[in-house]
């Protein structure tokens, strides 16, 4: 750090030390709980609270009165999130999967009502075919392959909310009615795959599969993506090469369901 003489701004450091007394040891915390952590007036920590709500650094839990660390907060590295490590640990077998396949690889977390992009590698050899998606960028759970192998596996009333808002079409045979995206989340959380082709783009077909942490819960979903004309009549390989590599991660992740997956 450079040593200027100049003094801190109080309101940040404020906002800093709210968000330090969550730990390892303290991921869900009250408001008085945190205001004698981090030594501020109620009032105060309920402010800054709320602004971290509003943007996504925290999330409030109605029933328990609590708070704890959003995933916003990836984004900047502020803290050490277990899907930080779903990232690393995945990203060996989405290389391998990349090698097999020969096709865009994609991998996404959940977060709130989107999905967020942690990793991206391309097949350079399609010519005109890239993938509208950056490592960084967040979509809605109902854009593209990723999202809905995700929202299959999330509790009822946050599949609800996310259906709530109809989707925006992108193609003709983009599937907006809410009646029949219920029917494919339950044929997506029967069969833990789910294969989509001009939907968010002509010519383009998308392969997904949930991955599952420790305890059971959705954690990731991965992905290929290329031409429809080159995947039709391998349809069936690349569906196993996604759902084994998926597969994979989960165990990696220490997931005891990897048997009952497939």
């Amino acid at each position: 750090m450079k040593d200027i003489h100049m003094n801190s701004i109080r309101t940040i450091d404020r906002a800093i030390d709210v968000l330090q007394a969550f730990s390892a040891k303290s991921t869900a915390l009250t408001i008085e709980e945190i205001s004698k952590i981090s030594n501020i007036p109620k009032n105060t920590v309920y402010r800054i609270l709320y602004t971290f709500e509003r943007r996504g650094l925290v999330q409030f839990d109605a029933d328990a009165l609590t708070y704890h660390p959003g995933l916003r907060l990836l984004e900047f590295s502020m803290l050490k999130s277990s899907t930080l490590d779903v990232r690393q640990e995945a990203e060996p077998f989405l290389e391998e999967l990349h090698s097999l396949t020969n096709e865009t690889v994609l991998m996404a977390l959940p977060e709130e009502n989107e999905i967020f992009y942690v990793f991206k590698k391309e097949n350079e050899n399609h010519e005109g075919l890239k993938v509208n998606t950056l490592v960084g960028v967040r979509r809605p759970y109902l854009y593209g392959v990723l999202g809905q192998a995700i929202l299959a596996f999330l509790p009822e009333k946050q599949i609800e909310r996310v259906l709530s808002i109809p989707p925006q079409p992108h193609t003709q045979h983009t599937v907006t009615d809410a009646a029949r995206i219920r029917e494919r989340l339950k044929q997506i959380k029967r069969e833990r795959v789910f294969v989509q082709s001009n939907e968010t783009s002509l010519g383009v077909t998308g392969i997904s599969a949930p991955v599952f942490d420790m305890n059971g819960n959705v954690a990731a979903a991965i992905a290929i993506v290329g031409p429809e004309v080159h995947l039709h009549d391998q349809l069936e390989a690349m569906r196993n090469l996604v759902i084994e590599t998926s597969n994979k991660i989960s165990s990696k992740m220490g997931c005891s369901m990897t048997e009952t997956i497939r």
